[in-house]
């Protein structure tokens, strides 16, 4: 008698999965974390992910760039110091332009905020 194979995974408890998405990023308590997803498809997995990116920026947790030296630092190379990302004490201003919390910046003794959009950054100022 064969096994049906579907009856094997139902058995077994587990069966292979074919995608996975994953995200690192930094919880608003500044702890860096990674998320993985698992689906079926490609496309189960980008349905997942753009519901659970929508989770994160309700839970004002912040992406981890891969061209940061430190999860909470960034370096531009150009020998001037480090760009901080300075923690909340939760009286950021939101975006006029997007409607989301700004994030402070300091370099130098200077300071701003911003905010990342559409692969890039908003100062909150419209160009």
């Amino acid at each position: 008698m064969t096994e049906n194979p579907k009856n094997s995974e139902i058995m077994s408890g587990f069966s292979e999965t074919i995608s996975t998405w994953s995200v690192r990023y930094l919880d608003p308590s500044g702890f860096e974390c990674i998320l993985s997803i698992q689906a079926g498809t490609g496309s189960e997995a980008l349905i997942k992910a753009e519901s659970t990116l929508s989770h994160l920026v309700e839970g004002k947790c912040t992406p981890v760039r891969k061209e940061a030296h430190n999860a909470n630092e960034k370096d531009n190379g150009n020998g001037s110091g480090r760009t901080v990302l300075v923690k909340s004490d939760g009286k950021n201003p939101v975006c006029p332009l997007h409607g989301v919390e700004m994030q402070k910046w300091a370099k130098n003794g200077r300071t701003w905020y911003s905010h990342r959009w559409n692969d890039s950054w908003c100062n909150g100022k419209k160009q």
